[in-house]
């Protein structure tokens, strides 16, 4: 994240989004002029509608106009595809979120810091947050992560190191850290 975010109820505020064939699937990206507020994968032709319904009940701004101004989230596309491709390790654009609880957050930021290719369980997620309890709770963050990838919920495993639940499905958790940790694209 860039800094904390700035509450706004959403007047005046338009969040431009685009649909972009990537080398594993259509990806939906939407950002405002501060950076990416949400990345969805394994967007299709045939569920385009209930992406966008998606994001819309995610879009903490009542007010917020949604447009689809695939010019204006290009940019961020050419890094998604990039970081697919594997001709870049990371995938770092600048963001603007504001969805969440602060403690949601907070979890939202830790994961920032996990490495590409560094695994970790959702109890050391847990402990780094200095909430060693809720285990359950950071779990639950992982979920509502509305930015796949740039903030990197893909990244945390159960304790005996396999794969648990992911937003956008298991097969694009897996296919995500191998090419983290192989280098390989995905395509």
């Amino acid at each position: 994240m860039n800094g904390k975010p700035e509450k706004t109820d959403g007047t005046n505020v338009t969040i431009d989004y685009g649909f972009f064939d990537t080398p594993v699937g259509v990806a939906l990206i939407a950002a405002t002029e501060r950076g990416v507020c949400a990345l969805r994968l394994g967007a299709s032709e045939g569920d385009a509608d209930a992406k966008l319904a998606d994001l819309q009940c995610d879009c903490p701004r009542a007010g917020a106009t949604l447009r689809e101004n695939t010019l204006a989230v290009q940019p961020y596309a050419d890094l998604l595809r990039d970081f697919l491709a594997a001709r870049t390790q990371t995938f770092t654009p600048r963001l603007d979120i504001q969805a969440g609880t602060p403690f949601q957050r907070e979890v939202w930021t830790e994961l920032q810091r996990i490495a590409p290719g560094e695994r970790i369980s959702y109890t050391e997620l847990a402990a780094r947050v200095g909430r060693p309890q809720a285990v359950r709770a950071v779990a639950g963050a992982c979920a509502r992560n509305g930015i796949a990838i740039a903030v990197p919920c893909h990244r945390v495993l159960r304790s005996d190191g396999s794969l648990s639940g992911y937003r956008w499905g298991l097969e694009w958790k897996r296919r995500l850290l191998d090419r983290e940790t192989q280098g390989w694209p995905l395509g």
